[in-house]
């Protein structure tokens, strides 16, 4: 997805002082507004087969992909007999009893923060109605908060696995994404309105008229974490589309839980009588396959199925971050989302809002994407271990030492080497967290 690049000129001339308020202001709101009208555009995703016009069918290593395709079909079909054969059942259960404990509470919490969520629209209804803004202020927060605690609360409370946990730690970021997403959208949308003296409109997607019921509901449906009054629409929905794709996420999380089961859960089991090396040699393939998985589970499969639903035209929820050279690339292209909702609420907010440089606002949002999901890990196994924060920050010099090697072949082969052995390492790093001080010093 394409931006308008921001340089350091461009920024010296926000943040130097040289400009009066005015036309200081008047610069923020014109990069901001340019920013945000040219985030979307009707674009396939890049890995969807069923597209005749995607990239992937347009390429000719096609055939590698239906045959990776084939490999997870008869991994699905003989997974199941194998087991049989070893022990009686078709799929191993003792992971699935943990799983379905409490799993309609669980579940419900889905619908639970969505109707929540609600908070962020009346918020705007209270702007309209020239509520002080210090009150706003707060309601956001605090409902933001909120939202935090009582997911935190549920995982610590009640007997859950990580699983459970992680749905639950996960579903709580997304909605508090799409709520601040929402929210300093339509602010500067309101700011914007007020400064061009309140013109009335009959464009529906124009502020104020966007603000109702119909338009934030399609908003938290849509696959996406940036708010929007209007999307590109990609016409009428393929029900055939809809029906595969929704099989292939259900079929990917049953192929998921099998991976677990059979090659990653055992090893977690026996892990205190395991070396680190052994444990991380047995964990590489099993969890590089998982991750796989899961990605074409939500990315391609999960994700375009919510976006057929809602005629999301813009499917480029991620990019080709496979040919990735160095972790910055591969941060910016694998969670296309993600990637939007930092770079537009924390990055560029940190830049105009509160005139943080370019370098400063880079490190401050890489930061917050570290804490982030070290909040995650940290609430989804009921335990603060800083691994994640460490690994990640990591990155930096890591790209920094790296940068004559971005975009080579060496490059390549530096990155998968990296994440190959990168995943089991801080899996086995997190269930050894204890022994970490005789792991590193004896």
């Amino acid at each position: 997805m394409k931006h308008r690049k921001i340089d350091t000129p461009e920024q010296d001339s926000v943040s130097s002082g040289y400009s009066t308020p005015d036309e200081k202001s008047v610069q923020k709101q014109a990069k901001i507004k340019h920013l945000r009208k040219h985030a979307f555009v009707n674009r396939i995703s890049f890995l969807d087969d069923m597209d005749k016009d995607s990239d992937l069918n347009k390429n000719k290593l096609v055939g590698f992909y239906n045959m990776l395709y084939v490999v997870a079909f008869y991994y699905f079909i003989i997974n199941p007999i194998m087991t049989y054969w070893k022990t009686g059942q078709w799929i191993e259960t003792s992971l699935y009893n943990q799983m379905r404990r409490d799993l309609f509470m669980c579940i419900v919490t889905w619908p639970l923060f969505y109707a929540w969520s609600h908070i962020a629209l009346l918020i705007q209804y209270l702007a309209m109605m020239n509520i002080p803004k210090l009150l706003i202020f707060l309601i956001q927060h605090i409902s933001q908060i909120c939202m935090f605690v009582y997911a935190h609360y549920l995982v610590l409370t009640r007997d859950w696995y990580l699983p459970q946990g992680a749905f639950v730690t996960f579903q709580s970021c997304v909605f508090f994404f799409k709520m601040h997403s929402y929210t300093m959208t339509n602010y500067k949308m309101r700011r914007e309105w007020i400064d061009q003296g309140c013109p009335k409109s009959n464009d529906p997607f124009s502020y104020p008229n966007n603000i109702n019921f119909r338009n934030f509901t399609k908003f938290i449906m849509t696959p996406v974490l940036v708010y929007e009054p209007q999307y590109p629409q990609s016409g009428k929905i393929r029900w055939w589309y809809v029906i595969v794709k929704f099989i292939n996420t259900i079929s990917m999380l049953i192929m998921g839980y099998m991976i677990v089961s059979n090659h990653i859960y055992p090893i977690i089991l026996n892990v205190n009588a395991l070396t680190l090396v052994d444990s991380i040699f047995q964990m590489t393939l099993p969890l590089i396959f998982l991750c796989l998985t899961l990605f074409n589970m939500i990315f391609e499969n999960y994700c375009n199925f919510w976006a057929e639903l809602t005629h999301f035209g813009d499917r480029q929820f991620y990019t080709d971050w496979w040919n990735s050279t160095d972790y910055e690339e591969f941060n910016r292209n694998w969670n296309r989302p993600v990637y939007e909702f930092l770079y537009r609420h924390v990055y560029l907010e940190l830049i105009f809002e509160f005139g943080f440089g370019v370098r400063k606002a880079q490190l401050a949002t890489f930061l917050f994407s570290a804490m982030l999901h070290e909040y995650t890990l940290a609430v989804s196994l009921k335990q603060i271990t800083p691994i994640m924060v460490m690994f990640m920050m990591i990155q930096i010099p890591v790209m920094l030492c790296t940068k004559r090697i971005k975009g080579t072949k060496f490059g390549n082969l530096f990155f998968w080497w990296g994440i190959i052995q990168g995943l089991p390492l801080i899996l086995n790093l997190y269930l050894r967290f204890n022994e970490l001080p005789k792991l590193l010093f004896e």
